[in-house]
């Protein structure tokens, strides 16, 4: 289903920007933007526990940025991606991690979730002309993700045993993005949006009896694809 939804949305944006027509040029100066849409995250640690799934979710951008040219502009982008732990899986039994409750029979997912929030600061380049109704872009960003991580559960080899973590890690990230821009006036623009998101992530997790803390490494990416308004305040 959420597939489906981008390929509509894709769809549609396409559709759009061939009955548009030729657009204005956007102004330079600042231009602020709201972005909406499905994201799919990915956890590894280097623990035995080493796979943490993640259920794709919704994600949220907004950003502020500004235009020196009809082809380069930055952003501040602030980014918050939510999501529902999956399966916990170990590399030496088939689940590392299983749900509270029943403590017996099949070993479920946990409850939990692992969601970011970013701050990115990006460059962006606009192929094309300045008055094209549909522009090519790509940009790289650089900035910080805050993963927050909660769940409770029981050990897979011993069900009797808790696993509990509420903890959170602020990292540098990285990101790539790519997409196309479709003008409607001279202001306004709805921008169709990919982008790869990378950081590290560090957690605790709690265990007990016997009562224990093990402190988890690892690797948060992410895809993500939304749709956008943006609007230009320049001149």
């Amino acid at each position: 289903m959420r597939v489906k939804t981008f390929i509509l949305a894709s769809s549609a944006a396409a559709a759009l920007a061939l009955s548009a027509g030729a657009a204005a040029a956007e102004p330079n100066g600042w231009y602020g933007a709201i972005d909406a849409g499905w994201h799919s995250a990915d956890v590894e640690t280097n623990a035995t526990i080493d796979s943490f799934e993640v259920e794709d979710d919704w994600a949220g951008f907004a950003r502020l940025g500004y235009r020196f040219d009809q082809n380069w502009r930055v952003e501040l982008e602030g980014g918050m991606r939510k999501g529902e732990l999956g399966d916990v899986t170990s590399s030496t039994t088939a689940q590392g991690i299983c749900n509270t409750v029943p403590a017996i029979g099949a070993c479920n997912a946990p409850d939990g979730d692992i969601e970011s929030v970013s701050l990115m600061v990006n460059t962006i380049f606009d192929f094309g002309s300045a008055d094209s109704a549909l522009r090519p872009f790509i940009g790289i960003g650089a900035g910080v993700n805050r993963v927050d991580t909660r769940f409770a559960g029981t050990l897979a080899t011993l069900r009797t045993r808790g696993m509990t973590a509420d903890d959170a890690s602020t990292e540098l990230a990285a990101q790539a993005l790519a997409g196309f821009a479709m003008a409607f006036g001279d202001r306004g623009h709805l921008d169709l949006t990919y982008r790869y998101l990378v950081s590290n992530m560090a957690f605790d997790v709690a265990s007990s009896p016997p009562a224990s803390t093990a402190a988890y490494g690892g690797r948060y990416t992410d895809h993500s694809v939304t749709l956008g308004l943006r609007y230009a305040f320049g001149a």
